[in-house]
C-alpha cells in the first residue's frame, strides 16, 4: 500500500503542470464558454475546452514553463 501511495505522489509531482492544465485551465475555459453561451446548444464542447487545458499543460511540461513565460 505504501508503494502505491509513493508511486501516486511521484506521478503527481512529475506531471503537475499537466494536471494543473487539465483541471484548472480546462475549468476556466469551460466557464468562459458557458458564460458566452457556447455550451447552451452543444454541451459536448466542454470536452474541447478541457482538451485545450490538457494541451496547455502538456506543452508547459515539455517546455519546462508556461507559454506566457519565456523559455530559458
Amino acid at each position: 500500500m505504501n508503494t502505491i501511495i509513493t508511486s501516486l505522489i511521484n506521478h503527481i509531482k512529475a506531471w503537475n503542470m499537466v494536471w494543473f492544465g487539465l483541471i484548472f485551465w480546462g475549468s476556466v475555459l469551460n466557464a468562459f464558454a458557458g458564460e458566452l453561451g457556447l455550451l447552451a446548444n452543444n454541451p459536448d464542447l466542454s470536452y474541447l475546452f478541457f482538451l485545450l487545458g490538457l494541451i496547455l499543460g502538456l506543452t508547459a511540461k515539455f517546455r519546462g514553463t508556461w507559454l506566457w513565460i519565456p523559455a530559458k
